[in-house]
């Protein structure tokens, strides 16, 4: 049966579209930033171990740690490391949340139905990426067993650095036998032919570590996905650049969207190399944003 929904019929025509990204070297989260800081004639100078202070102009307009950038104040840092105190701001802005008591329910083996995990990378109050967040899933052409169908994925993810360390249910090009026991293991019959254009979700986590893939959907999402996770950041006093996980049962609307975390710790990475679709700046978003509330 073919999917039904917008994200379903979305994952598929993209799995299917063998267009995914090939990245050979994938820099690190501060490298990213230190970069577009430099490409703007920002001085970056080391301050201790791990941090290190901007300069612009001869005046110090900023500043980072290993991860975070001074458009995340203590404040913020503190609210958002505290689960609770994070959905006590949330919750003061009237923002849509899961209940206090719920946990997003797993789905049956090889499920691929239910709400979509995006992450919408926010800096001042807009958005500047949005990713689909899709945890590992092969793509049925018909005429594969599903373990032909891991192996194969496995050396598709092989060229994209951010991927390549983590095919589902192994690393690597691992052998045949190795991967039919795994899926055995996962619930799956590893001799079972998916049919064509059918989805087969492997496993419940969309972490990248996991086997999941991001497909960037920023010029897709309505506005009002955009403003719902901008005003979860604007929730945060001091926070100015953070990504927010959104539960979204359906990409053309924001109708029952709910908030899921505030993170101003995320790899930005994905943002600049996405497995599938555009490759945003959010390194030179932040970088600008610096600037911009370092000169007023």
């Amino acid at each position: 049966m073919p999917p039904e929904t917008f994200a379903a019929r979305l994952i598929a025509e993209t799995l299917g579209s063998g267009s995914l990204n090939e990245y050979p070297e994938a820099p690190r989260h501060d490298q990213l930033i230190r970069r577009a800081l430099r490409r703007r004639r920002v001085t970056l100078r080391p301050v201790g171990e791990n941090s290190q202070v901007f300069v612009f102009g001869g005046v110090v307009v900023g500043g980072m740690d290993s991860v975070v950038t001074t458009l995340v104040s203590a404040h913020a840092r503190r609210i958002t490391a505290d689960a609770q105190l994070l959905r006590r701001h949330l919750e003061i802005q009237e923002l849509p949340l899961p209940a206090e008591d719920a946990a997003i329910a797993r789905r049956a083996p090889g499920e691929a139905s239910g709400p979509s995990r995006v992450r919408a990378f926010v800096v001042g109050d807009r958005v500047c990426c949005s990713l689909l967040r899709v945890p590992a899933t092969v793509l049925g052409d018909g005429r594969s067993a599903l373990a032909q169908l891991v192996l194969h994925d496995a050396g598709v993810r092989s060229r994209h650095a951010l991927l390549a360390d983590s095919a589902v249910p192994g690393p690597g090009q691992a052998p045949t036998g190795t991967v039919q026991s795994r899926l055995r293991d996962r619930g799956f019959d590893p001799e079972q032919v998916p049919a064509e254009g059918s989805l087969m979700q492997l496993q419940d986590s969309a972490e990248l570590a996991s086997g999941g893939l991001t497909i960037d959907v920023t010029g897709m999402l309505p506005d009002a996905l955009h403003e719902l996770a901008a005003e979860a950041v604007m929730a945060v006093p001091g926070l100015y650049a953070a990504a927010v996980d959104l539960l979204v049962p359906d990409l053309e609307s924001a109708e029952d969207a709910l908030v899921l975390t505030v993170l101003p710790d995320a790899d930005i990475r994905p943002a600049h190399l996405p497995a599938y679709g555009e490759s945003r700046d959010l390194a030179g978003a932040i970088a600008d944003e610096i600037l911009l509330r370092a000169s007023r």
